[in-house]
């Protein structure tokens, strides 16, 4: 749980693709790659990455990076810094 990140403004905010690496079609590779899912949770607008906790801990820091960049572009918060 990445926390409250505000989860559809969030998703809304994410470019289908970027040339940096850090839209949609990016995050989705990444997923696919990781094995893991982001999940946007409109009800409560809490992000989740699921998946084996392990690999989430050790290896999503780019996907969590990604998604750290959009939120803090929308809120100014830093969802590394909690």
């Amino acid at each position: 749980d990445l926390g409250n990140m505000d989860a559809t403004l969030l998703y809304q905010t994410i470019p289908e693709t970027d040339s940096e690496g850090r839209g949609v079609a990016d995050m989705r590779s990444m997923e696919k790659k990781l094995s893991v899912k982001v999940v946007f949770d409109e009800v409560t607008g809490h992000v989740y990455l699921v998946g084996d906790a392990k690999k989430i801990e050790k290896k999503c820091f780019a996907l969590r990076n990604m998604l750290s960049h959009y939120h803090w572009r929308l809120s100014g918060k830093d969802v590394a810094l909690g």
